[in-house]
């Protein structure tokens, strides 16, 4: 009985994770700095670049550019 309603409910989700996973990436790539790469797959959104991890240790704006958005 509820079957279809779950499979409803499961595809708005979907459907809306789709939806902010898309405008994140959008906003990182208009925000990200020179030599970072953002990327979107269906697991979330992903920053990469040479050297990134270093980068974010010493780098203020890559700090800043995630802060915040882990919603």
């Amino acid at each position: 009985m509820f079957e279809k309603l779950m499979l409803h409910g499961a595809a708005l989700a979907r459907k809306g994770a789709g939806a902010r996973r898309a405008e994140l990436a959008e906003s990182l790539r208009d925000e990200a700095p020179e030599g970072v790469r953002v990327s979107e797959s269906e697991e979330g959104v992903a920053l990469e670049g040479r050297g990134l991890a270093r980068r974010f240790a010493l780098e203020p704006q890559l700090r800043w550019l995630v802060s915040g958005r882990r919603r």
